[in-house]
This record gives structure tokens, C-alpha cells and sequence, in this order.
């Protein structure tokens, strides 16, 4: 004999024993949380680069406007300064290998390129 189940209309059916209500596959996907978050910074003048928070890293990376602004101001200082100022920071620097030295435009047009990289500080 079989066995047979009556059901109500608009009655869900029963459950089985073992079965789940849960789907087995999920809908949505979730981000993977990793070791460091990316925050964009507008304010380039701002120390220090990385912070530690309790359990990840941060770092700062400049904006597109930041970035702009920041070249805008080293280019006013470095051209507000003098050829022998100019001179005297890529030679103690060793950005300049010939003794004559180099046309004061491209000193500065070097100096500019390594303030911007970070590997100079006209402070």
C-alpha cells in the first residue's frame, strides 16, 4: 500500500524529517574582509601614512584633487626659490652626477619629480 498525504489548499506542504527550511545555495555574496582598508585622503599634508588600527592597516592614498593640489604647491615653491637654492638641494641630494651641473630648468623640472615622489622634503 502507499503511503498518501492530504493537504489543505493553500497549506504549505509538511516538512520531512532532516530537511532544512534554508536553502542550500545563498543568493548574495558577501566581500572577503582582508588585512588592509584603502582610504582615499584630500589632504596630502597629512602625517603619517599609515596608521594601525586594532586589527588592520590603513592606508592613504591621495585623491585625484589632492594629488592635483599637491603639485600645484611644489611647483609654487620650487619656483619661488632661487637657481643657487635649487642647485644646492639636488646636489646634496646626488640628483645631479656632472660637475658643471645641469640648466637650472632642468634642476628644477628633477627636483619638482622627486618632491612629488617623496623622496625629497623641501622643509
Amino acid at each position: 500500500m502507499e503511503k498518501v498525504t492530504i493537504n489543505k489548499v493553500g497549506e504549505t506542504p509538511p516538512i520531512e524529517k532532516g530537511a532544512s527550511r534554508r536553502k542550500t545555495a545563498r543568493t548574495t555574496k558577501t566581500f572577503p574582509k582582508g588585512i588592509l582598508k584603502i582610504k582615499p585622503v584630500g589632504d596630502p599634508a597629512k602625517a603619517p601614512p599609515m596608521k594601525k588600527t586594532a586589527k588592520r592597516q590603513t592606508i592613504q592614498i591621495l585623491t585625484e584633487k589632492g594629488a592635483k593640489k599637491h603639485r600645484k604647491t611644489v611647483r609654487h615653491k620650487i619656483k619661488s626659490m632661487s637657481n643657487d637654492k635649487v642647485k644646492q638641494i639636488v646636489e646634496k641630494h646626488g640628483l645631479v652626477k656632472s660637475k658643471g651641473g645641469a640648466p637650472p630648468a632642468l634642476m628644477r623640472h628633477i627636483l619638482e619629480g622627486g618632491v612629488i615622489a617623496g623622496f625629497i622634503s623641501l622643509d
